[in-house]
């Protein structure tokens, strides 16, 4: 049994996945219902959606994982070490994995590298700013935004880095980490630097044999295990590409989604779209639990307000 915790409304990502033949049992709970129960079926636990979390659910679920801890359960991704996009692009580059940086708006005059955009630390939408050049058109951006009412605080200023393969093409691909186990999947490409949805152009059937042979040797596995350490994140998917020949990651998603198939596309890439979703199903089983009695929780539940007895509140008990 494996149980995710998720934001509300965002359960959509695995509800493929729990209709898959010879998945372990996954039951999903949102982390309202989490921050009031008095326990939890004995399962792995997974924080999932945490970029989705404001700073006091973050304490909330990390007082409910150590409780987990401590009551030995199987637990993945601890709230208390979550990065968000800021400070895991920041952490990436210390460790000389990236060769981009990521600078808040109070430190835009340490920039090294043009072009940069601008985007919110938390959250999957698109970038708040197209390509800035200089940094004086950065200061403009970064205002626009604030103007329209982003929080500075939410902001996050990104050194660009990409290469078109092939030629006018970009690429961005994806792996996920399940306990101890990388599975790549296939890459989304589009003709626009911003590949978020991706399209299939009208690449060679020799690209995706080529693309189909990666994902089964599966290279860059040690390399993405060590952007995961230094994320401290144990279940969720890093986004990626290359630049001058080396991986660059782009984000963490704590909540990713997978498909097993697309519309329309050639038969070698259906073939590596079923193969991902075989070995993402395969490294299910391989951090799921036995089934057992339920473990009690305490001190993380939210607490009743002292004035209004009935309104619960993002609090919880001091010990």
């Amino acid at each position: 049994m494996i149980q995710f915790f998720l934001a509300r409304g965002h359960d959509y990502t695995l509800k493929e996945v729990r209709k898959a033949p010879g998945v372990p049992g996954i039951r999903l709970m949102n982390y309202d219902a989490l921050f009031r129960a008095t326990g939890v079926k004995r399962a792995t636990q997974v924080f999932a959606d945490l970029d989705r979390l404001s700073y006091w659910d973050l304490e909330l679920a990390a007082d409910l994982y150590l409780q987990m801890k401590q009551a030995g359960l199987a637990v993945l991704n601890n709230p208390a070490r979550f990065k968000n996009r800021y400070a895991l692009l920041r952490a990436l580059h210390a460790a000389g994995l990236n060769d981009f940086n990521a600078y808040r708006v109070h430190e835009i005059n340490d920039i090294q590298r043009f072009p940069v955009f601008l985007r919110k630390i938390q959250g999957h939408r698109a970038p708040v700013s197209d390509l800035l050049g200089t940094r004086e058109e950065t200061v403009r951006a970064i205002e626009a935004a604030i103007t329209a009412g982003i929080p500075e605080e939410n902001l996050v200023v990104i050194e660009w880095v990409a290469e078109t393969v092939p030629p006018g093409i970009y690429r961005k691909l994806a792996a996920f980490c399940i306990g101890d186990t990388i599975v790549p999947r296939p890459a989304l490409y589009d003709t626009v630097w911003l590949v978020k949805f991706g399209r299939t152009p009208d690449l060679t059937e020799d690209f995706h044999r080529r693309e189909h042979a990666e994902l089964v040797q599966n290279p860059f596995a040690e390399q993405l295990r060590k952007v995961f350490a230094v994320a401290e994140i144990e279940y969720g998917r890093a986004d990626f590409g290359f630049y001058r020949g080396r991986l660059q990651v782009f984000e963490i998603n704590t909540n990713p989604s997978i498909d097993e198939c697309e519309p329309e596309v050639p038969a070698v890439r259906a073939a590596s779209l079923k193969l991902a979703w075989e070995n993402y199903l395969k490294a299910l089983q391989g951090i799921d639990s036995a089934p057992g009695r339920s473990v009690g929780l305490t001190g993380g539940r939210l607490q009743r307000h002292r004035v209004w007895r009935n309104l619960l509140v993002r609090s919880r008990k001091v010990h």
